[in-house]
């Protein structure tokens, strides 16, 4: 029942906004949800009062008085926004297209062409092309850059997103003709729309230490499927004992996902592993199942300030019944549940119904009394290399079987925090870290090179300092760039983590080749190797 919306994803907003999957916006649902999901599905219950008379009498009277033509869909929109922006952070409203792009996006399946991409320059540039899909078939290329569409020219017009998905979104079956600029010259390639697949979990062998590293991007309607095909092929032959399970920047998802993966860790029966409370009082339990497959033994997880929900339910379980260690930075901290009702249009909201809570009574979500401050923790987060840990100093909270003390609210602490490789950011330098993620894979694409050579080809050199400069002061301005000069390189470790991250999704997530610089990987094998317990660890306060 739980999904964080990258809405409220606040630390890299240009990432937000750069890199849309494409394919996945231009498609339709090709199942319903199951009935067991996280942001579960409802009607309006049959006692809800009618208040809609009030709202259509005020709508009335703006379309036949207001001095302006005024377009009622927007301004009914904007109402509804209004109302559920008095609520919690994650009680939203979604419009036609956000319902569909997040059913799409969770399914695991859906019909587009499959490709993700940057907005850079105004010219859709595609980042990556999902193997297998229409576009891979149809023989589209990382880099590649979209100048017209069916005739269309989109490149350089600084045209929308919603604009550009009209001219893409098409029937299964139905053909599109995308003209792109690879190396300099201009080609058509014609795609037809089709079946496209998106895994959620990726993994690779750490043999010296017999232990499967595995990623989930996010909790979908196959991740438990995604993550029993990834512990079976090492687990089944016996090669990997141990896991590092990577959860950074996992947003969340479906709650069963994550309960279900819980209950291959525990083996034992009727573990509570999270309960929620609504508005009723009523206090409902999740419980491991004790049918597990393989022998887990060791766990680590790691997590950072864009973990949140339902990786934050694993994290918090794992460390509250002290049977994983958990590494990196406080996470995101969104402890609320929601069920998501359909609306007329073929929009829908997602309504806060209730807290969940980890094993120990923590409840995971941060305070939202203060938009505004709410808005900016994540941020705050990061930008120190100490942690800033809101918890709440009142009340104590222990972990069941070691009894150590676990910070309450504001996300879930690590026991060993990994902290910003710079020492402190002040607003400006964030500013300028807003633009990394473009310009890293403007950088790359530039150098491709680094595509066979791996990130630790890249090292810290005038190159980058000045190719960096340059593209601040296209973006910041002059001014900017002659005031702030010194942020040009004080990002360069970040930089790097931005091209990691670029070429671990070009490759689909080919966690072998990951940098001997990713500190919170390097530690977790550390802490592997040392064989330690949950019991010599004490998260930060």
């Amino acid at each position: 029942m739980d999904q964080n919306t990258p809405s409220y994803k606040v630390l890299q907003p240009l990432i937000l906004a750069a890199t849309i999957a494409v394919g996945m916006m231009f498609g339709y649902k090709l199942n319903e949800k199951p009935e067991i999901n996280l942001v579960s599905k409802h009607d309006f219950p049959k006692d809800s009062i009618n208040y809609t008379g009030r709202v259509e009498e005020l709508i009335r009277f703006i379309e036949t008085k207001y001095v302006d033509t005024i377009h009622q869909e927007k301004l009914l929109d904007a109402a509804v926004q209004a109302v559920l922006a008095k609520l919690d952070p994650h009680s939203v409203y979604m419009n036609p297209t956000e319902t569909s792009d997040q059913n799409d996006e969770m399914n695991g399946k859906y019909y587009g062409i499959g490709v993700e991409n940057y907005f850079i320059d105004d010219t859709v540039r595609i980042s990556k092309v999902i193997e297998g899909g229409p576009a891979f078939q149809a023989g589209l290329r990382v880099f590649d850059k979209m100048v017209m569409i069916d005739g269309d020219t989109v490149a350089g017009k600084k045209l929308s997103y919603e604009s550009i998905r009209k001219k893409l979104k098409k029937k299964q079956g139905h053909d599109v003709v995308i003209k792109i600029m690879r190396n300099g010259k201009l080609q058509d390639v014609t795609i037809q729309v089709g079946e496209v697949k998106v895994r959620t979990v990726h993994s690779t062998l750490i043999p010296e230490i017999e232990t499967a590293l595995i990623r989930i991007d996010k909790f979908g309607t196959n991740t438990y499927k995604e993550f029993m095909e990834e512990v079976e092929k090492w687990f089944g032959p016996n090669k990997a004992k141990n896991v590092i399970l990577d959860l950074r920047n996992n947003p969340g998802g479906y709650l069963p996902e994550a309960i279900n993966i819980l209950s291959q860790i525990f083996k034992e029966k009727d573990k509570l592993l999270l309960y929620t409370v609504g508005k009723s009082g009523k206090r409902n339990e999740y419980k491991s199942t004790g049918k597990y497959f393989f022998n887990i033994e060791q766990v680590v997880v790691l997590i950072n300030e864009e973990s949140a929900s339902a990786s934050e339910i694993i994290a918090g379980a794992l460390q509250d019944l002290d049977r994983g260690i958990i590494i990196g930075r406080r996470s995101f901290g969104k402890g609320l549940v929601q069920e998501q009702y359909p609306l007329n249009n073929g929009g829908a909201i997602r309504l806060t119904v209730s807290r969940y809570y980890t094993p120990s009574g923590r409840s995971i979500q941060k305070d939202y009394s203060n938009p505004n401050i709410y808005a900016m923790d994540t941020e705050d987060s990061y930008a120190h290399f100490e942690d800033t840990t809101s918890s709440k100093k009142d009340v104590k909270y222990y972990t069941k079987i070691f009894k150590r003390e676990v910070p309450g609210g504001g996300g879930i602490t690590p026991d060993i925090f990994i902290g910003n490789k710079s020492t402190k950011q002040d607003s400006i330098s964030s500013e300028a870290y807003q633009l990394l993620p473009e310009f890293a894979f403007k950088y790359l694409s530039q150098n491709p090179e680094l595509l066979k050579a791996g990130i630790n080809a890249v090292h810290d050199n005038e190159k980058y300092k000045a190719a960096f400069e340059v593209y601040m002061t296209s973006r910041l301005g002059a001014d900017f760039v002659k005031k702030n000069k010194h942020q040009a390189s004080i990002h360069f470790e970040e930089f790097k983590d931005q091209i990691e991250r670029i070429l671990l999704k070009i490759n689909d997530y080919d966690t072998s080749t990951f940098s001997k610089e990713d500190k919170f990987i390097q530690t977790a094998i550390s802490t592997i190797k040392d064989n330690k317990s949950p019991k010599a660890f004490t998260p930060l306060h």
